[in-house]
């Protein structure tokens, strides 16, 4: 009871510290505003100075992980510079401000995530990486196929940016309902709720500019409902992350 009091309290200064940034669009006037609306809306999933974190996490590491634990950790390390990377092409390809904003925050995740390596004696499956490389060729499939969608349209890359945290979404639930370490479960807890902001971001700025209502494309439409009425720390589960098939249509406009 005492490590689940503590765990609590730490996560709920994680997710106080996280930072909200403006978004703003540089493809016309009308999209502008309706980004702009964004501002107050948009987690960043900022955590702690690295330092405040690391020592926290120490305190929280209570056991040794497991095989799958620390398979969940390196592949987590990936899936986030994912999606930094694919955010980073789209930035440069439409000039929005959403996507440079967002893949920032997935660099915390990243970092975040590189503790728990770190501190668990693992090998950096990223290291030096460019952007776009991937040691998993399940990852380097879908970034292949994620920018190239992306860049057919605006509304194509909203729909990947929903795509992206969709299947982070079930992956971060999924190895929550897995793990017993603390620390884990922490930064787990963080990149969730950031990854919910996130989906709420582009499901937002999607259906403002299409004027559509956004489609879940990997979480049934129950889980996905649940999740967008819900606060963003309670997301439940309801579909298998990388392992999922699409389900929605979210097509968007060419």
């Amino acid at each position: 009871m005492k490590k689940r009091l503590i765990l609590l309290v730490v996560v709920a200064v994680i997710l106080t510290s996280c930072a909200s940034a403006p978004l703003a669009s540089a493809s016309s006037d009308q999209t502008q505003i309706a980004v702009d609306t964004e501002v107050s809306s948009v987690s960043q999933g900022q955590g702690p100075d690295e330092g405040t974190h690391e020592e926290t996490l120490e305190a929280l590491s209570d056991s040794d992980l497991t095989e799958a634990e620390s398979q969940g950790i390196l592949f987590m390390r990936e899936e986030e510079k994912l999606a930094r990377d694919v955010y980073l092409a789209l930035a440069e390809t439409w000039n929005m401000n959403i996507f440079s904003n967002i893949a920032r925050s997935e660099q915390t995740h990243m970092d975040s995530v590189l503790t728990l390596i770190e501190m668990s004696d693992l090998e950096d499956p990223v290291g030096d990486a460019e952007n776009g490389v991937f040691e998993n060729q399940d990852l380097q499939t879908l970034y292949d196929d994620l920018v190239e969608r992306g860049s057919l349209s605006l509304d194509e890359a909203m729909l990947v940016g929903g795509a992206i945290e969709e299947i982070d979404i079930l992956d971060l639930q999924n190895y929550l309902a897995e793990t017993e370490n603390g620390a884990a479960i922490a930064v787990y807890q963080n990149l969730l709720m950031g990854s919910i902001n996130h989906l709420r971001s582009f499901v937002r700025t999607y259906e403002r500019q299409t004027g559509e209502i956004y489609q879940p494309q990997f979480m049934s439409q129950e889980a996905y409902d649940e999740l967008m009425s819900s606060n963003a720390d309670r997301g439940n589960g309801g579909g298998m992350g990388m392992n999922a098939a699409p389900q929605g249509r979210g097509q968007g406009k060419n």
